[in-house]
């Protein structure tokens, strides 16, 4: 049975290590090493946790994160009539490990950040799938939309 919670300073290494799993293609090729990487990616989660823009929700099965989900808030400019402090959240680095896939995992992790998303008013979410994710995320309520455009350079 996976418990779904968000995380805390405790789960840093874990959450490094399955981000060092989830990009192996990236680093196969020697540029950096895992010690290197642990340097980097702790001390964004930690300030990531601390600092109130960045949750991270897991799926933990017999106190192993076996699926993340990442959500960053993105602070609007206030408009009149509209909330204090209106933003959006920008959901990323999506990740179950292979033997726990296709077991629902995901959606409950999804379920719980949108519960927490609706009580704490953001607006919306928004995110960027991986050809092969999109059947996911159209299952849990996302769809395309024609609105946002980007610029790469």
């Amino acid at each position: 049975m996976a418990i779904v919670r968000l995380a805390t300073l405790d789960d840093v290494d874990e959450l490094v290590q399955m981000r060092w799993e989830f990009s192996e293609d990236e680093h196969s090729n020697g540029i950096v090493s895992f010690e290197e990487f642990h340097k980097i990616c702790s001390e964004f989660l930690i300030k990531a946790i601390k600092g109130g823009d960045w949750y991270i929700w897991i799926a933990e099965v017999e106190k192993n994160i076996v699926s993340h989900m990442y959500l960053q808030l993105i602070h609007k400019v206030p408009r009149p009539g509209k909330s204090r402090d209106p933003y959006f959240g920008y959901v990323t680095n999506v990740y179950t490990r292979p033997v726990f896939r296709s077991q629902g995992l995901g959606t409950k992790i999804h379920i719980a950040m949108e519960q927490w998303s609706k009580e704490n008013n953001v607006e919306f979410l928004i995110l960027w799938p991986s050809s092969e994710s999109v059947q996911f995320y159209s299952r849990n309520g996302f769809f395309r939309c024609e609105e946002a455009m980007e610029k790469h350079w």
